[in-house]
């Protein structure tokens, strides 16, 4: 059996082996721990889903690796006393071949569906689970595939179909060279930590990939802060957290994105899947070593108290370095909050595929003019610029703007102390 590099959350392309807890020879039972996997956002630990012998390692720990790629095959259990004798030629044979493609149609496809690589399906064609995991595996590009198929009036794209297609794999963009940067005397050369070096990567292509636009609305914190005051104490007792404005603008955002749910989306180039929950990532600072952003399933099925906890244990998680992969895949809006750092505004990156990402920064005292009734006033007010970044591709700037207002109105005017119950 094939032991593939599994998916590891939606915008995840490629995995590195940081540990193999098992070497060639070694009998295998199904569960047992086979390797680790290091990412930008998460280690996990992989394991065996048939017994056997581990017969071939293909990718040594330390290699990054596609999703989708034979990292290592299990075979049938050997006799007592022969699994080690046959190491050595095991091994040999896993330097000199690092397949991803299956040696033979008739072999044995056991593996899950959900560790294959990330296939788009073509428009108006199916694709059968092998061949999904031969293109996968392979790095093919499916579209020369499917016009192939589409040609000879066929609908669905089969395994015989991917074997006989030109073996041209999908070509990534590559990034504009850099010029080389020798350090001066005194000069300290900081080399970037694995988390900021992925974080990077996914950043640079994702700013490539969407064409940004930014827009912030000002926003009057009063209700919100009358409710804080009022509920701060008792709340940290019953619920074990602070009171920050973090929930209050994540509870906010989930109301509107009901409203506006082409925020809530994911886009693939050639259209928008528009999500049906709202599963709300939040952007953690690793103590300025990283980003992460784990996720809050169905935030908009939670009250308020709910998201705090939930944020709060979250953020524990990640600077703790206690994640898993549940809590870091599927996110569908993401929320950037530097307000406790005092910024004006922030126009943070999306985070592809999603189409939107809202900022929101420190919440201070400004001047306000307010309509009393009697005329205006000019009065002091807890005022914060909140802000969006969307993908011109998916929505145009009216659409953003009015999400932005609504969100703005929901701020300003709910009653939050009732919210706190």
């Amino acid at each position: 059996m094939d032991v593939i590099m599994p998916q590891l959350g939606e915008t995840v392309a490629e995995g590195k082996i940081g540990n193999w807890f098992k070497q060639v020879g070694d009998q295998v039972a199904a569960g047992d721990n086979l390797f680790e996997i290091e990412t930008d956002k998460v280690t996990m630990e992989v394991q065996a889903i048939e017994s056997g012998v581990l017969s071939e390692i293909h990718v040594a720990a330390g290699e990054t690796v596609p999703v989708g790629t034979v990292v290592a095959v299990i075979g049938e259990a050997a006799a007592p006393g022969e699994a080690k004798r046959a190491a050595p030629a095991a091994i040999t044979e896993a330097k000199q071949s690092n397949r991803s493609v299956p040696a033979s149609p008739f072999e044995a496809v056991r593996t899950p569906h959900r560790l294959t690589g990330r296939v788009q399906t073509p428009r108006g064609l199916k694709l059968t689970p092998l061949a999904r995991r031969l293109i996968a595996q392979a790095g093919l590009d499916v579209e020369p595939i499917a016009r192939a198929v589409r040609g000879r009036g066929g609908w669905r794209i089969a395994a015989a179909d991917v074997r006989t297609a030109p073996r041209a794999r999908a070509e990534a963009p590559t990034p504009a060279a850099s010029a080389k940067i020798e350090p001066g005397p005194g000069d300290r050369v900081e080399p970037l930590n694995r988390i900021r070096a992925r974080t990077a990567e996914h950043l640079a292509a994702a700013w490539r990939a969407a064409p940004h636009v930014f827009q912030a609305v000002e926003v009057d914190f009063s209700a919100v802060d009358k409710a804080r005051g009022a509920a701060r104490q008792g709340f940290s007792e019953r619920h074990g957290v602070s009171l920050t404005y973090l929930p209050f603008v994540a509870r906010a955002a989930c109301r509107t994105l009901t409203e506006f749910p082409r925020c809530n989306a994911h886009f693939d180039g050639a259209r928008l899947v528009v999500r049906d929950k709202i599963n709300l990532a939040i952007a953690v600072d690793l103590a300025h070593e990283g980003l992460v952003a784990p996720v809050v399933h169905d935030a908009g099925g939670l009250k308020l108290p709910d998201l705090a906890v939930a944020f709060s244990g979250l953020a524990e998680k990640a600077r703790g370095g206690r994640l898993v992969l549940s809590d870091i895949e599927s996110g569908t809006y993401t929320i950037s909050n530097n307000g406790s750092f005092g910024t004006l505004f922030t126009a943070p990156v999306i985070n592809v595929p999603q189409v939107a990402v809202l900022s929101f920064d420190a919440v201070t005292k400004r001047p306000v003019a307010v309509d009393t009734g009697a005329g205006d006033a000019i009065m002091a007010r807890p005022v914060a610029l909140v802000g969006q970044s969307f993908d011109h591709r998916a929505m145009d700037g009216a659409y953003s703007a009015a999400f932005l207002a609504r969100l703005k109105e929901i701020v300003e005017t709910t009653d939050w102390t009732a919210e706190l119950g």
